[in-house]
């Protein structure tokens, strides 16, 4: 049991320095390229704010797109894409035209009737949908309130010292062991 916490302190040791590392990682990229979406290794999460491609992606979950060579981009394929300064769209890939010369894409959301109003050039393409995680944008939604991730922090750092501070005021038993036989010896020489 003793070894299961111990490993058990190291990997939340481990995946709290990974997450910090992250953190760091997309606050640097912000400041850096303040238009530009964070990347984690070539991916970048978004959070599904309608329903318009479900049965696929459902509104509070978490997208996960990977750069892609856009060139490479196909019909059926599901994309993100700036629609404008402020939003990026997640829909499919229903056509691929060319306009004035270039390669364009025209999309639809699954769950829409119709397709989108005009088209996507490839330099608005943020990149190709590979995985969800289900319910975890409204996490995040939450967390972006101050108060909220001020309150998360605290509590993680709380918890995180009480953990380790139990973890060394604890004796281990050969500890506790040893400390018995030296008080032993030291009250038979007194």
């Amino acid at each position: 049991m003793k070894y299961v916490l111990k490993a058990l302190k190291y990997i939340a040791i481990v995946i709290l320095v990974i997450l910090a590392l992250i953190i760091a990682t997309v606050f640097v990229q912000t400041l850096v390229s303040p238009n530009k979406i964070p990347s984690i290794f070539g991916y970048k999460p978004f959070i599904v704010l309608t329903g318009s491609m479900e049965s696929e992606l459902y509104e509070g979950d978490l997208a996960i797109v990977k750069d892609v060579d856009v060139k490479t981009l196909q019909k059926n394929d599901i994309i993100a894409f700036r629609e404008n300064e402020k939003y990026v769209v997640t829909h499919r890939i229903v056509d691929v035209i060319e306009k004035d010369g270039a390669k364009a894409f025209i999309t639809k959301g699954d769950n829409n009737n119709i397709q989108d109003e005009g088209s996507v050039s490839l330099d608005n393409i943020e990149g190709l949908y590979v995985y969800k995680i289900s319910g975890f944008g409204n996490v995040l939604l939450v967390m972006q309130s101050p108060i909220t991730l001020c309150i998360t922090l605290i509590i993680i750092v709380a918890a995180g010292s009480i953990w380790i501070m139990h973890g060394k005021n604890k004796l281990s038993k050969e500890e506790r062991e040893e400390l018995e036989r030296l008080r032993q010896e030291k009250s038979q020489n007194n």
